[in-house]
């Protein structure tokens, strides 16, 4: 017996992360300190006075399935990356560098290496250095072909200019900025529902309206908005990113306890593949809402006289405002 036969192949592993070097190495900076491969990963930190470092980490979830599914595996990486991306964002902070951890129990080294560029790529595109990671096999935690994603991102803000929804006062706008799809949330549902249930559509089926299967439109990259947000960040007083919880829990998360905020779900038209969820499932409105973006990713929260700049910057629309009230969201 040995670690091969148990089923863990170390000289493949390392073969693959030699691959994955090449990829990682593209997105160094001059703060990256240390060498591809190190124990752990150095980063300088300069250009702040007094600064906070800010950290998340989360997974892409069940996304990983459709991607299994449709043998494709080369946007999850940059789902990972953006949705990180914007978590940090909703604190002000400007992202630093990431670490990316990726497990499974057998994957061949084309499909590991795809998650890893594309990985890669993202945070060339965010300017963010991918400085370490780690790649399980686990055999015996995962099925054949099954993986997990998951990535952390540490960012910096300067203090005193977090942004933390406390400003927040009655009579602010909420803007919305379009997503691209489900982004990285709302995945087990929406399987059940087209994938996975008896008499279910299928991934290579077409999305009504559109050209696209639904295999695309599932995996269509979380949208980061990192680029369109900065330029009016000092405008806002609180960014929420609608994740898993929908818009109740995501921008309740924002308001203070004597603040409301009304959603005026008529002020956009929801991308058709949430139709086709909602359509395909029976799914009640309310619960749509609460589960998926439906076509809105962040929501920025700024005065009604600066709203039309945050606008246009952000090529957003109002959506929403902020009454008096006990800290819930309304949706009308």
């Amino acid at each position: 017996m040995d670690y091969r036969k148990a089923g863990v192949n170390i000289k493949w592993l390392n073969k693959v992360k030699k691959r994955m070097g090449r990829a990682v190495k593209t997105t160094y900076t001059e703060n990256v300190v240390t060498e591809y491969g190190h124990f752990g990963g150095g980063f300088r930190l300069n250009g702040y006075l007094k600064p906070v470092l800010v950290a998340s980490t989360d997974s892409v979830g069940t996304k990983v399935k459709v991607a299994q599914a449709a043998g494709r595996y080369g946007t999850v990486g940059a789902d990972i990356v953006n949705h990180s991306v914007n978590d940090l964002l909703c604190t002000g902070a400007k992202p630093l560098f990431f670490l990316d951890y990726l497990a499974f129990s057998e994957l061949d080294s084309g499909k590991v290496a795809d998650i890893v560029v594309g990985i890669a790529k993202a945070c060339r595109k965010e300017r963010i250095a991918l400085i370490g990671g780690e790649t399980a096999q686990l055999p015996g935690v995962y099925k054949k072909g099954d993986f997990d994603l998951v990535g952390t991102i540490v960012g910096a803000v300067e203090e005193g200019k977090i942004i933390d929804g406390n400003q927040i006062k009655a009579g602010d706008v909420a803007v919305g900025l379009r997503s691209t799809g489900l982004h990285t949330n709302g995945y087990s549902l929406a399987r059940r529902v087209l994938i996975e249930k008896k008499g279910a559509l299928g991934i290579e089926a077409k999305v009504p309206g559109t050209s696209k299967t639904i295999a695309q439109a599932l995996l269509a990259v979380h949208r980061s908005y990192q680029a369109e947000v900065e330029p009016v960040k000092h405008l806002l007083k609180g960014i929420a990113h609608i994740t898993g919880g929908g818009f109740p829990d995501n921008i309740a998360r924002l308001l203070p306890d004597n603040l409301d905020c009304v959603i005026e779900t008529k002020a956009w038209n929801p991308i058709p593949i949430f139709s086709l969820i909602q359509e395909q499932g029976n799914v009640d409105t309310n619960e749509m809402y609460s589960v998926f973006n439906m076509g809105i990713g962040i929501v920025l929260f700024t005065r009604p006289n600066v709203a039309e700049e945050v606008k246009k910057a952000t090529r957003g629309k109002v959506i929403g405002r902020v009454e008096k009230g006990a800290g819930k969201v309304h949706l009308i």
